[in-house]
C-alpha cells in the first residue's frame, strides 16, 4: 500500500473515533471524566522537570538548542529516510560524551577539548540494516577557535590511527580533512567556533567508489552550514541557567523512571521538531507529518513519552495518521483505555520477526497536543495513556 494510502486510511480510522467536531476548534477534544480513568501508578498532576535535567550544568539544554539547527542526512538527500539510531544520545557535553566511529569513548574527551556542546545525527537509505548507504552528520561547539581548530585536526588523525585511509578532496571545502578507507568516508573540518564532521559508509557500490560519498559530503557541508546560521549560541557564563522546560510542556509529559535513563542520566527534553527527528527510526514519514501539522515543540522523556505540540486541534488528527501510516502493516488496532473512548491504540499484528521491535503503543489528544506513549505490555500501555491525558488536561 502506497504511503499516501495509508495516511488517508489511517485519517479516516481516526476521524471516526473523534467525536464533537464543531466550529469551535477545542470541541475537538471530547469531555473526559478525569477521575474515571485508571492510571495505574503513574503520575498525573505536573511535576518540576528540573528533575529531569541531564546535568547541572545546562550544558544538554544548549545541545538542545544547537541541535534545533543541525541537518538530518535526510535534510541533505531525500533518500535517507530511515535511521537505526545507531548512537545512544544526540546532545553531547562535557557530561555525555559523544560517540565517534573509530575513536575509543575513553578518548572522545582528549580528541575534544574544550568542547562545549555538540550534536549528532544519522540516516540510512534502506530499512534493513547494512543493505544501504548510511551517513552521519556531527556539528560541535567549542570554546575557542583554536580549540575547535585542535579539534578538526586530532579527531581524523585518531580515525587514521585506528583505520588508515587514502587523502581525498572535497569540492568547494579545501580546508576540510577528509579521507576514505575501503567502503568508508570521513570528513571533518572547522570554522570559527565550530567543527563540523561527515561520516558516509557506503557497503554495496562495487568496486568501492569514492564519488557519492564525496558529492554527498560536499552537498552536507553546504547545509550544515546554511542552517547553522540560525544558531545564537548562549554566552557559556549564562548556560547554566537556561530552562529546561518551555511552556509547561516536559512537566506535563509523563516521566520516566531512572532504568530507561540513557547512560544513567535524566533524559528529559522540550525540543524544536527538527530537534526531536534525531531519535525518529523514520525521518522520511515523520519530518512531512510534523511540518503538516505545524508542530513546533516535542516533549519527550525517553522513547516511551512523547507529546508534540501542533498548530491547532485538528492537526493533530492528520499528525497521528501521518505517524501511524508507516507502520499499519505492522500495528493491529486493539481496546483503548476505559472512559477514554478517543485514544487509539495497537499492539504487533504477529510475532514474527516482521514485527519485533514493536511495542504496545497507543496515541492521546488533548487540545493542540497529541501524545504518544509505548510500554512493554497492553496492560501497561493503557495505563500510561490515561495517565498522559490526565497530565496534559488536568487544570487546564
Amino acid at each position: 500500500m502506497r504511503l499516501s494510502m495509508r495516511v488517508g486510511a489511517a485519517l479516516i480510522a481516526i476521524m471516526t473515533v473523534a467525536t464533537g467536531c464543531g466550529d469551535d476548534d477545542r470541541s475537538a477534544t471530547p469531555a473526559i471524566d478525569l477521575n474515571q480513568l485508571d492510571t495505574g501508578n503513574y503520575q498525573t498532576t505536573p511535576r518540576d522537570p528540573e528533575i529531569s535535567k541531564a546535568d547541572d550544568t545546562g550544558q544538554a539544554i544548549e545541545a538542545v538548542r544547537l541541535g534545533a539547527t543541525v541537518p538530518l542526512p535526510y535534510d541533505v538527500d531525500r533518500s535517507y529516510g530511515f535511521q537505526r539510531l545507531s548512537t545512544p544520545v544526540a546532545r553531547i557535553t562535557s557530561q555525555i560524551p559523544g560517540s565517534i566511529t573509530a575513536i575509543d569513548d575513553d578518548k572522545f574527551p582528549s580528541v575534544t577539548e574544550g568542547l562545549v556542546v555538540g550534536w549528532d545525527t544519522s540516516g540510512e537509505r534502506r530499512i534493513q540494516p547494512f543493505l544501504g548507504r548510511q551517513a552521519w552528520i556531527y556539528v560541535y561547539r567549542f570554546g575557542t577557535e583554536a580549540q575547535a581548530t585542535t579539534a578538526a585536526q586530532r579527531i581524523p588523525a585518531t580515525q587514521q590511527e585506528r583505520r588508515p585511509g587514502s587523502k581525498v578532496e572535497i569540492p568547494g571545502f579545501p580546508d576540510s580533512r577528509s579521507s576514505w578507507a575501503g567502503d568508508t568516508l570521513d570528513s571533518w573540518m572547522s570554522r570559527g567556533t565550530m567543527v563540523f564532521g561527515v561520516r558516509l559508509e557506503d557497503p554495496m557500490t562495487e568496486p568501492a567508489d569514492p564519488a557519492a560519498a564525496i558529492d554527498f559530503t560536499r552537498k552536507a557541508y553546504t547545509k550544515i552550514i546554511e542552517m547553522h546560521e540560525d544558531y545564537v549560541p548562549t554566552p557559556v557564563d549564562q548556560i547554566p541557567a537556561l530552562p529546561i522546560d518551555i511552556d509547561g510542556m516536559l512537566s506535563r509529559t509523563l516521566p520516566s523512571n531512572k532504568d530507561l535513563w540513557v547512560g544513567k542520566r535524566p533524559v528529559g527534553a522540550v525540543e524544536t521538531a527538527q530537534a526531536a527527528l534525531a531519535y525518529d527510526d523514520r525521518p522520511g514519514t515523520t519530518k512531512p507529518a510534523l511540518i503538516d501539522a505545524g508542530v513546533d515543540l516535542v516533549s519527550s522523556d525517553s522513547s516511551y513519552f512523547r507529546v508534540y505540540r501542533a498548530s491547532d486541534p485538528k492537526a493533530t488528527q492528520r499528525l497521528q495518521a501521518g505517524l501511524l501510516a508507516p507502520h499499519l502493516d505492522f500495528l493491529k488496532p486493539i481496546d483503548g483505555p476505559r472512559n477514554l473512548p478517543h485514544a487509539a491504540c495497537y499492539d504487533r499484528k504477529d510475532d514474527t520477526m516482521r514485527t519485533y521491535g514493536y511495542r504496545p503503543i497507543c496515541y492521546v489528544a488533548y487540545d493542540r497536543y497529541l501524545a504518544r506513549v509505548t510500554g512493554m505490555n497492553v496492560q501497561d500501555v493503557l495505563q500510561r495513556a490515561s495517565a498522559q491525558y490526565k497530565l496534559l488536561a488536568v487544570d487546564r
